[in-house]
């Protein structure tokens, strides 16, 4: 009586046995796998020893460890890409003041040129008005001259001289060309006249 007691208490403990055997294989691997940075296979390996020994205190804490370093790896992954969102939110809102910068120093540039052309235009319509100026207020000058010049030619001409030069049929202008011509014959002549006049005398020869 006492045999079978003891064979059905043997027969009680060897699934207990087995399952704690089981639960901890599982722990160990699921503690390489961890060790070995393999974090998913890692905690497999654990739910598959807590199906076999649901209360495995130490399979139970392995888990919790491996899903808050799951959590952590989550989060820091979460803050890098929210890092990284930023960081091209400022690179995009840098490169907006730039390009707005740009534009904004094309505009003036283009400003102070169509202000400096303006200025030289309005110089130069200044200058060309101020000169028309000038000419329109000589013309009146040099016609005055003109005519006293014409007035003049006139006085000094002789009436019986014009006269002349009518039953000649030769003008004014003409005749006055002629007249120069012949003044400055007889300049010559005079000239060459007195270039004669100082050569030395020969004293050999007569003075007649």
């Amino acid at each position: 009586m006492r045999l079978f007691f003891l064979f059905l208490m043997l027969i009680a403990l060897v699934p207990g046995m087995a399952q704690e055997r089981l639960a901890e294989a599982k722990f160990h691997e699921g503690s390489q796998y961890y060790i070995n940075g393999n974090r998913d296979k890692a905690l497999s390996s654990v739910n598959t020893g807590l199906m076999s020994d649901p209360g495995n205190q130490k399979l139970t804490e392995l888990k919790k460890l491996l899903e808050e370093d799951k959590k952590k790896e989550e989060q820091k992954k979460k803050d890098e890409e929210k890092k990284e969102k930023e960081k091209k939110e400022q690179q995009k809102k840098e490169d907006q003041k730039k390009e707005k910068e740009k534009k904004d120093q094309e505009k003036k540039d283009q400003q102070d040129k169509d202000k400096k052309d303006k200025e030289e235009k309005d110089k130069e319509q200044k200058d060309k008005e101020q000169k028309e100026k000038e000419e329109k207020d000589k013309k009146p000058e040099e016609k005055e001259e003109k005519k006293d010049q014409k007035s003049k030619e006139k006085k000094e001409t002789p009436p019986e001289v014009s006269e002349k030069l009518k039953d000649m049929k030769m003008t004014e202008d003409k005749a006055k060309m002629i007249l120069e011509a012949m003044k400055n014959q007889e300049v010559q002549y005079l000239q060459q006249n007195k270039r004669k006049a100082t050569k030395p005398k020969d004293k050999g020869k007569p003075d007649w």
